[in-house]
């Protein structure tokens, strides 16, 4: 029976099933020969296009390379390391697709990389000869102006190798534009115009059917119509061409699968983008058609939604930091002037104003007094990244000193500002932090009746002290459901208070950990 258990043993890499393995190269390049201009967002693209492919395409990080602003032999060596890669895979039985994505200069029918030159014809064989089952090449391939930056400034003659006639045989070539016509390059979106409604149909835009899934041919359909529909001066017309055995669609990615979306129901119609916070990076432009849910897959995070209507912009702040969907709805959106919208642009801010309650636990004002557990009320404001925020704490302890009892009430007014990281699901924050403490302090003494009746002496009188205290806070902020949050800040103060006796320094160190929620309005 032991040597069967490990005779499986030994054959379990044979038996185990095969499945289909996909990689991705996507390259950008924003310089190309002497004489181009500098592209402003290929590499951008290329970084989006990796993002993409790993969170709904089925390619795992590992497997998914960028290269930015790399020579035509880097590109190659990189290509040669895939298809050893492919290699080892296909002799352990499993299945390979191979994307490879390129943003960056072309003139006829050569991808200028970094000053070097790479034939688009020899791009399209290299990927073919690595041997995947199937081959997916994406070229946005173009030169670069102002608003609608042009990829091929001026007159080229037609590429060597038209992309629409290329005899492929499992291979899927896809241009961002036809022979001799220019790509667009746009800084409204950050990035190249096909790329950007590429990415967009990808995520769930292009899904005609309803199905979850995107394939190829809805993902050319969708981003061929939005590119000629978009592209200024003479226009722009994307180039397809495939050479397939077998049956079935070739799914490049399935928004159904992706941890957060935003749903947009069946009845909303119109132009929405949405941009990420607190970067302004345009995420995707859907044009809504009522008739039909649309849900958008996006990367766990938050987001700005805007609809344009005229004169005004509805605008929708969505978090979804932790993942899940949000509705887009009408209702939800809240309207401005648009040119207050266009004037202020990332910096826009729809709830920057907080109310907060907060518990407090803080080292003794005094010494051997014990600590001190109070409650405040803040009101926090944001811009951006920055924060400030203004608190108003009150506290009552009593404790015992020398034959007496004490009793101690403080009232604190706090001012903190700094700055936070917005780009994870928890917010740190680091700051400064000022506050300003008002304390009175109550004496009664042991037989304090006896005192005053025997020896005639008076009460105690109470004591009153103003103190000072300054220095850092760190903190986190969580995001809870709808405007929401809760806030763990901790502080190191020092404080001064003046003292009751001159063997009490007027100077300590005094810790302050606060925490509680708050709601954004």
């Amino acid at each position: 029976m032991r040597w069967l258990f490990l005779l499986c043993l030994l054959l379990w890499p044979a038996l185990a099933p095969a499945e289909t393995v996909r990689l991705l190269v996507s390259i950008g390049s924003n310089v190309g020969d002497p004489d181009d201009a500098v592209l402003r967002f290929a590499d951008d693209d290329a970084a989006r296009v990796r993002q993409l492919f790993v969170e709904l395409g089925g390619v795992r990080a590992d497997r998914a390379s960028v290269l930015v602003d790399a020579p035509a032999q880097r590109v190659r060596q990189k290509l040669a390391e895939v298809a050893g890669r492919i290699a080892e895979l296909r002799g352990q039985g499993h299945d390979a697709v191979l994307v490879v994505y390129v943003s960056s200069h072309a003139k006829a029918g050569v991808l200028h990389l970094a000053g070097t030159h790479l034939p688009l014809a020899e791009l399209r064989d290299t990927a073919r000869a690595a041997g995947a089952r199937l081959t997916v090449v994406m070229v946005d391939a173009c030169e670069s102006g102002t608003l609608a930056q042009k990829k091929g400034g001026r007159a080229a003659p037609a590429y060597d190798v038209s992309l629409e006639k290329l005899p492929l045989h499992g291979q899927v070539v896809i241009s961002s534009s036809g022979p001799a016509e220019v790509s667009e390059e746009w800084d409204s979106l950050q990035g190249s115009l096909f790329t950007h409604h590429l990415l967009t149909g990808l995520r769930g835009d292009a899904d005609a059917d309803s199905d979850g899934k995107v394939s190829l041919s809805e993902a050319y359909a969708y981003s061929y119509r939005r590119t000629v529909a978009g592209a200024a001066g003479a226009g722009q017309h994307p180039a397809y061409s495939l050479e397939l055995a077998g049956t079935g669609e070739l799914v490049l990615t399935e928004p159904a699968g992706a941890k957060s979306a935003l749903v947009f129901p069946a009845a909303a119609s119109g132009r929405y983008v949405v941009s990420s916070r607190p970067r302004p990076d345009v995420v995707a432009e859907v044009e809504k058609e009522p008739g039909r849910p649309l849900r958008l897959a996006v990367p766990p995070g938050r987001y700005l939604v805007r609809k344009r209507a005229g004169a005004s912009t509805g605008l929708l702040e969505v978090e979804l930091p932790f993942g899940g969907e949000r509705p887009v709805n009408e209702a939800a959106l809240e309207w401005r002037r648009y040119q207050e919208v266009a004037m202020k642009g990332g910096a826009l801010e729809l709830k920057s104003s907080a109310v907060l309650a907060l518990g407090r636990w803080e080292g003794a004002a005094i010494p051997r007094t014990g600590t001190r557990v109070s409650g405040a009320l803040g009101y926090r404001h944001t811009r951006g990244s920055w924060w400030a925020l203004g608190t108003v704490a009150g506290a009552r302890a009593s404790y015992r000193g020398v034959g007496m009892d004490i009793s101690e009430g403080s009232l604190g007014l706090g001012v903190s500002a700094g700055y936070r990281w917005m780009e994870w699901a928890l917010v740190p924050q680091v700051g400064l932090s000022v506050e300003l403490t008002g304390l009175r302090q109550s004496f009664h003494r042991d037989r304090e009746e006896d005192i005053q009746d025997t020896l005639g002496r008076p009460a105690l009188s109470a004591r009153h002290a103003l103190g000072v205290a300054v220095g850092p806070v760190a903190g986190v902020e969580v995001p809870l459901p709808g405007s929401a949050f809760a806030l763990v800040q901790g502080q190191l103060l020092v404080r001064y208070l003046p003292p009751p006796s001159e063997s009490v320094p007027p100077l300590r160190l005094a810790p302050l950990i606060s925490a509680g929620a708050g709601f954004r309005f």
